[in-house]
């Protein structure tokens, strides 16, 4: 007689809810960053930008970006947010990459929308996630939100700072080492939870079924 063994149930690692918050506020810092509070800019005395190709580079480039890649994060990050945060980092990187290094309007327009597509998507997926949550939702949701706005208000300070002593390029270059250790970290989960998922769906084994021996 074959005697069917009772199923067994793996755990499966519980999602990490959090991997992309981190490049969000980096993006929502960067996009300040360049700024001063009295609306001026270092990056366009620098560059010799008017004050119209400031706005059109440094905020709408941006913000266009942003609200592009902000529905796909929203519709992807709750159920895939390594996926979606690992292309939303090397976005962020790509873009202060190329506004750290730009020599005119071209390459800083190109950076600011490559940075807005990283800052949009990562921020649609941290807000996702946090849809998705059935406990303390409102209290995440409180502190997220004040996170966001403390990044968006230290980006002038900050960048000022960084931008009277060193220049405006070392604020963009200031981001690439917490960029990479995102990138990093974002790595690293996706291999776990790609290895916990692998386990999860593997047969278990029971060994050789049970049969009775015959009686003589």
């Amino acid at each position: 007689m074959y005697v069917t063994p009772p199923p067994v149930t793996r755990p499966v690692a519980e999602p990490a809810r959090w991997q992309v918050c981190g490049p969000a506020l980096i993006g929502l810092f960067m996009l300040t960053a360049i700024y001063r509070f009295d609306g001026g800019s270092e990056v366009q005395v620098a560059l010799g930008l008017s004050d119209s190709s400031l706005l059109l580079i440094g905020l709408v480039a941006y913000l266009a970006g942003a609200a592009l890649a902000a529905v796909a994060g929203l519709l992807l990050g709750a159920r895939f947010p390594i996926a979606v945060a690992v292309p939303a980092t090397c976005f962020l990187l790509l873009g202060v990459l190329c506004a750290a290094f730009a020599n005119g309007s071209g390459l800083l327009a190109a950076g600011r929308a490559l940075s807005g597509l990283g800052t949009g998507a990562a921020v649609g997926a941290t807000v996702a996630l946090i849809r998705k949550l059935r406990e303390r939702r409102g209290v995440l949701a409180g502190v997220t939100g004040a996170l966001a706005v403390l990044a968006l208000v230290l980006g002038p300070v900050i960048g000022r700072l960084l931008t009277e002593s060193l220049g405006f390029r070392v604020v963009q270059l200031t981001a690439v080492p917490f960029l990479l250790l995102a990138l990093v970290v974002n790595a690293v989960l996706g291999i776990v939870r790609l290895t916990a998922a692998q386990r999860a769906a593997a047969p278990a084994s029971y060994g050789t079924p049970w049969q009775p021996t015959s009686s003589q």
